[in-house]
């Protein structure tokens, strides 16, 4: 995958070509889906591919980095709104993968806004905040054990996915807090084995047999 300063380069060479070629404008389309994560749409605008390298070029300026890889994408033309009466908009600009499932979990109807989604949406939809994910909270339990940093926790599962999805800071905090209380709870358990097992005594161990002759 090109470096963001490689894209640029690039980007400024192709914007200063004024009569762009076949396997140049190939390039622009493909660099088009890297940068803004969406396809190009060829009109009859003859600068619509200079058009395209501005966009990516203000885009890259205004953000410095490509726009995060998205499994939702809208129509051409459509505004979500979370709340009604809000002033806030999203587009295929801010729109990501955790917008997109807020978004259908209040209006699942509205799908028809979108122009991909993943074919477990609903299912996704569905299970937004019910459960962890079992294994990445069993690796960070196991980790925490073993003793390593919150900090290094962090660097180790950001690339992981669950369901799909790249795990936020936020929610990694979330699992790892999970995992520590239950650490807790299962050293809490452990103590209180240990304290009853100490609790117990030999009272027949004295010598009841008599002395007595007959």
């Amino acid at each position: 995958m090109e470096d963001v300063i490689e894209v640029v380069n690039r980007l400024n060479e192709l914007g200063s070509i004024a009569s762009l070629s076949s396997s140049e404008k190939a390039e622009i389309e493909r660099l088009y889906a890297l940068v803004l994560d969406k396809k190009f749409v060829r009109t009859s605008c003859s600068d619509c591919y200079h058009d395209a390298v501005i966009e990516m070029m203000l885009y890259l300026k205004k953000n410095g980095k490509m726009k995060e890889k998205s499994e939702y994408g809208l129509k051409n033309g459509a505004l979500l709104q979370m709340e009604f009466g809000s002033s806030k908009f999203y587009t295929n600009e801010n729109l990501t993968d955790d917008i997109a499932e807020e978004y259908l979990a209040k209006y699942p109807d509205n799908i028809k806004f979108f122009s991909k989604h993943p074919e477990d949406w609903q299912e996704r939809v569905n299970n937004r905040g019910k459960a962890y994910d079992a294994e990445l909270l069993s690796l960070i339990k196991e980790s925490l054990k073993d003793g390593v940093s919150k900090e290094s926790i962090f660097e180790e599962f950001k690339s992981y996915k669950v369901s799909g999805k790249k795990m936020t800071k936020k929610l990694l905090g979330e699992y790892i807090q999970e995992a520590s209380d239950i650490i807790s709870q299962e050293q809490g358990a452990e103590d209180d084995k240990g304290d009853d097992q100490s609790d117990g005594t030999d009272e027949g161990s004295g010598d009841d047999s008599g002395d007595g002759k007959e």
